[in-house]
């Protein structure tokens, strides 16, 4: 008997011994202070630290990729926000996982992880707005005799962009008193910094997404304000609008007051069209969520 309690004994030191051990080596991959007599056998016996760090991370997910990036150096709040975050993304809670999103870019806006927070927050809340299905902000209009497209955005506050997403059309049908479309209005709000080199865009004063500026043409000196003049789209050097058959294979502009313009980028052609140049699929969308008359406040 004596001699099985000691063997237990030994194999419960053992594997205190193995985990002690394997902490003080993660200290040391990490970088962090070990005793000297460890650290020179861990130099002698073991792997070097470097090759473990720069390991390739083999996950497909774009999403946990950048969520894992904000676990290290957890220093300040906004970054243990994140990585609470990371958290419960991983284990699906993606309603509470949005709420400590939004709290970090409100309340900790310039932390090591505020942009990521902002790309993903911004993903998360723009396949909702544009959801298809169990959308609350969809309704369902009935279309009366003399009803026009142009006529239904105006009264409705939407756009032919929103229409044709949400009713599944490639290009605009003819309407006929009885049909039932479904609507969006789109009450969103633009925030231009040029400075930033971004645009963000909010729903309610709550922020819905945002979006980098490749390049600023002749950004403004001082604060002003605007509205959304026109939306149309080009190809080559043709101008199309929205009612055109073209139009959704187009390069989505956005007209804005005083001359400026929110375009796409063309990494091949720097155009000195006066305004901002986002990227392709950005402009795409904008083109989709935003309407004549938004309110636009661009910043220098």
């Amino acid at each position: 008997m004596r001699i099985w309690t000691a063997a237990k004994i030994l194999s419960a030191l053992l594997v205190i011994g193995i985990v002690a051990l394997s902490y003080f080596f993660t200290l040391y991959v990490l970088g962090k202070e070990v005793p000297t007599s460890l650290a020179t056998f861990f130099s002698r016996y073991m792997p070097e630290p470097a090759p473990l760090i720069a390991e390739p991370m083999t996950s497909n997910d774009e999403h946990l990729k950048m969520l894992e990036a904000g676990e290290m150096n957890d220093i300040e709040p906004g970054d243990r926000a994140f990585q609470v975050a990371s958290e419960l993304l991983a284990s699906g809670k993606t309603a509470i996982a949005r709420e400590k999103l939004l709290f970090l870019i409100n309340y900790y806006p310039v932390c090591n992880s505020s942009a990521a927070a902002r790309h993903i927050l911004g993903e998360m809340n723009m396949d909702d707005y544009l959801a298809l299905r169990n959308n609350p902000n969809v309704t369902a209009y009935k279309v009366a005799r003399g009803d026009s497209y142009l006529g239904i955005c105006a009264k409705h506050q939407t756009s032919l962009d929103c229409i044709m997403h949400f009713n599944g059309f490639l290009e605009l049908r003819a309407l006929q008193p009885g049909d039932e479309i479904s609507l969006m209005p789109l009450n969103l709000r633009l925030t231009i910094e040029p400075t930033r080199k971004a645009i963000t865009i909010t729903n309610k004063n709550i922020f819905l997404k945002e979006y980098p500026i490749h390049r600023a043409v002749s950004p403004p000196s001082a604060t002003f304000t605007t509205k959304i003049e026109s939306k149309g789209g080009i190809i080559g050097t043709r101008k199309i609008t929205p009612t055109m058959k073209e139009y959704r294979g187009s390069q989505k502009t956005i007209s804005l007051g005083k001359g400026f313009f929110i375009l796409a980028h063309d990494p091949q052609n720097d155009s000195p069209a006066r305004g901002f140049h986002i990227d392709s699929a950005d402009a795409e969308e904008l083109a989709l969520i935003l309407r004549v008359g938004n309110d636009v406040e661009i910043r220098p």
